[in-house]
């Protein structure tokens, strides 16, 4: 089996940056992870803005290949 390798430049985005980078509308991405679609870090306090795990989209994708 080939092994692919993808560079990533930072593990985690923003909401934002998230959308700025896919297209995806902020509003979309919010109900995204809201359904559990999107992954996100693990935060400590409640207020704290949700980070989008490209790591774990990457594994999730990863997963898929056929």
């Amino acid at each position: 089996m080939s092994e692919i390798a993808i560079q990533i430049a930072v593990p985690y985005l923003t909401i934002e940056q998230y959308s700025n980078f896919s297209g995806i509308p902020e509003n979309t991405i919010r109900s995204m992870i809201q359904q559990g679609r999107l992954p996100i870090r693990s935060k400590i306090k409640s207020k704290e803005k949700p980070l989008i795990n490209l790591l774990a989209l990457m594994r999730e994708a990863n997963d898929q290949v056929v």
